[in-house]
């Protein structure tokens, strides 16, 4: 039963890790196997949180589709209690495994001996799995013994494994090369070819998707969207050797637009030297206009003057004002 059970953990796991990102130094990943009818789905939780403790309480963490820890539980007696109200007691075992899951290999194997006391069968059962100590000296023991075959285990193969990266580093499947990579221990000796080969894969990828967003920025330009192509450029990575050329087409913007702007400030100060000569025009010529209604007033004003001063020195009247004018001056 439990060989049957290894061997469907282990394809239900490459089925569940498949849709996953691995993250950097990742050496075993924690994985529980939920369809065991003798144990319920929250019993299930509390053992996976507890092969999760396991692992980062030992030093492993992240997720891998090489290493996976894993459990076997099975309930081998269940009985009440004498007391009243009865209490379930439950006794158990489980078995821990550490699987090298593509080459089907069990890496380590430890067993607990566990008894659990509940109001339920299902809290017997939690309870049992809680005893499990994570930090006891056999877990530790057990969890050592599993690092030092992993680690033997990634320096046998490391040739196989930098081969591997670089044939998908090859077909552009960068993120594949870097996940394969990404699982190898960095405590080996020959780490260092990995650090060179990631570094040497990484650039590749993010040189290929700054290609992608430049094309996209130029495009968007051609279609005299600049605020596209922007949003694509500020997206290339820093670290690309293609930074430049993308610097180069922002800068090139920025100076179209710039131009651009100068020449709509030119476009709108002609704009207001036009209108503020023609509003100086428009008042030179109402001056000009009042003037002339001025000098056509006073030329009028005159020539009436004149009129009334020829029809009084044909009446004579003038002499007698101007006498009676200069009488009263000298008096």
């Amino acid at each position: 039963m439990k060989v049957t059970f290894i061997a469907a953990a282990m394809l239900c796991f490459s089925l569940a890790v498949s849709a996953q990102e691995p993250e950097s130094r990742i050496a075993l990943t924690p994985y529980v196997y939920y369809d065991i009818e003798s144990v319920p789905q929250a019993a299930s939780s509390a053992l996976e949180r507890k092969l999760t403790g396991m692992a980062t309480a030992n030093g492993f963490a992240g997720v891998s589709d090489v290493f996976v820890i894993t459990a076997v539980p099975e309930v081998m007696d269940v009985s009440m209690t004498p007391t009243a109200p009865a209490q379930f007691v439950v006794d158990m075992e489980v078995e821990v495994y550490v699987l090298n899951n593509p080459e089907e290999v069990i890496v380590g194997q430890t067993v607990y001996a566990l008894k659990g006391i509940g109001a339920s069968e299902q809290k017997a059962i939690i309870n049992a799995i809680n005893q499990i100590n994570v930090k006891s000296t056999d877990t530790r023991r057990f969890m050592e013994n599993a690092r030092s075959r992993i680690i033997a285990y990634y320096s046998s193969k490391l040739p196989a494994i930098i081969a591997k990266a670089q044939s998908y580093a090859n077909m552009t499947k960068y993120d594949e090369a870097l996940a394969v990579l990404s699982a190898v221990p960095d405590c080996l000796d020959e780490y260092i070819q990995v650090t060179e080969l990631m570094t040497d894969i990484f650039s590749m990828k993010i040189d290929r998707d700054a290609d992608e967003l430049i094309r996209k920025a130029e495009a968007s330009l051609a279609a005299e969207d600049t605020t596209d192509a922007l949003s694509f450029l500020v997206k290339v990575d820093p670290y690309s050797s293609r930074v430049e050329e993308a610097d180069a087409i922002v800068a090139k913007i920025k100076a179209e637009t710039e131009a651009r702007r100068a020449q709509q400030i030119q476009r709108e100060l002609d704009e207001y030297e036009f209108r503020k000569e023609m509003e100086v025009r428009k008042y030179e010529d109402e001056v000009e206009f009042e003037r002339m209604r001025l000098e056509a007033a006073k030329d009028a004003g005159a020539s009436v003057a004149g009129d009334l001063l020829g029809g009084m020195l044909g009446a004579g009247d003038l002499g007698g004002i101007a006498l009676e004018w200069f009488i009263k001056s000298v008096l």
